[in-house]
């Protein structure tokens, strides 16, 4: 066998060395795509778990079940890379090996240990925020930024000033307040026109302000029906803005402006339970709770079951032998559930995710 020779030993080294840089250039190429596409892959499992966490919570309350739920409190996602290397050089007479050999290979693997932790909500503060009424910021942030679906005022308020949009038609002769329906429909309108705005309002004593300008004489005659349903007289002089300060109370006979009541977290829940399209033997043997009929809020709302999987649906769950699921085509319950979980389940399911990567 002959000695190994000084250019094939420069040869071995110069090979070895580009492994080298090959491995460094692939972690530092891989490790980017990684914390890219592994961040957004965990958002997405913990979004889906949430989901599912929300629809069996409110599925087994309309069953008269306990549930608790978890929060997702961290993620530690630990990424450890292995390279590999190896070089074929042949001794001897060329014919023994030429086109037997590869001269160099390698490979970069990579390994992933998430560390997921879970924490219980219960707690004061957990009934605090679950009772409370929606807070007037938040309302106001619903409102500027909601879509062309459920308005935000028919979702989360349940009364302004003498216009009622109750959860619940308490007896079968009772009908939907139709001035609260139509004091949407002109927000929104108005709201669309750039003619009306929620504004916020420095003064500590007053939650924001909703401001009407610029209307004359286009929307002169929906402003003055607007106002009256609010119980306000149109200004005489219709060239100057209108300023109505917005209270969180229950209107009284000295309040000058709006009074606006919401509802709670608590309160969604139990429109979503109502929402519940109950198997037809469980509502016969009484094993579901019953509701009166739906208000405004949920009229439209479903959340249905099946004993086959659902081919169509957002979310499922399945619970005493059926599939519970929302359709993927019911845009309205989805929009609900979405502001719900912005509101309710977000609040209540406080995470922080950590990702930390090792090259």
């Amino acid at each position: 066998m002959k000695a190994i020779s000084q250019r094939q030993r420069w040869m071995v080294h110069l090979i070895s060395a580009s492994l080298i840089m090959l491995t460094l250039a692939g972690c530092t190429q891989i490790g980017p795509r990684i914390l890219s596409h592994g961040r957004a892959d965990y958002n997405e499992a913990i979004n889906n778990a949430e989901d599912k966490q929300m629809l069996l919570s409110i599925v087994k309350g309309r069953y008269g079940e306990t549930f608790s739920l978890l929060s997702v409190s961290g993620v530690a996602a630990n990424v450890r890379f292995r390279s590999t290397a190896s070089v074929d050089v042949g001794f001897g007479p060329g014919e023994n090996y030429v086109g037997n050999l590869v001269p160099f290979r390698g490979g970069l693997a990579y390994e992933e240990n998430p560390t997921i932790t879970y924490a219980p909500v219960q707690g004061e503060k957990y009934i605090r925020q679950l009772l409370s009424p929606i807070p007037p910021g938040f309302l106001l942030l619903a409102i500027r930024a909601e879509a062309f679906t459920v308005p935000s005022l028919t979702m989360y308020v349940n009364r302004i000033n003498d216009l009622r949009n109750p959860d619940f038609l308490g007896t079968p002769e009772e009908k939907p307040d139709p001035g609260f329906k139509r004091f949407v429909q002109l927000n929104q309108e108005l709201r669309r026109a750039d003619v009306l705005h929620w504004v916020a309002d420095p003064r500590k004593e007053i939650s924001f302000d909703i401001l009407i300008t610029k209307y004359a004489p286009v929307y002169t005659d929906k402003v003055r029906e607007y106002l009256s349903l609010l119980g306000q007289p149109l200004p005489t002089d219709v060239s100057r803005d209108i300023i109505l300060p917005v209270y969180f109370t229950v209107k009284g006979q000295d309040l000058k402006g709006v009074a606006i009541s919401t509802r709670s977290t608590a309160d969604l829940i139990q429109i979503l339970r109502a929402a519940v399209v109950v198997p037809e033997e469980h509502a016969s043997t009484g094993l579901a709770m019953n509701f009166p009929a739906m208000g405004p809020v949920g009229k439209n709302l479903h959340i249905y079951s099946s004993k086959d999987r659902p081919k169509q649906a957002i979310v499922a769950v399945k619970h005493r032998g059926y599939w519970f699921y929302i359709d993927d085509t019911d845009l309205r319950t989805k929009f609900f559930t979405q502001w719900f979980e912005r509101y309710g389940v977000s609040a209540l399911l406080p995470r922080g995710i950590r990702q930390p990567h090792r090259c």
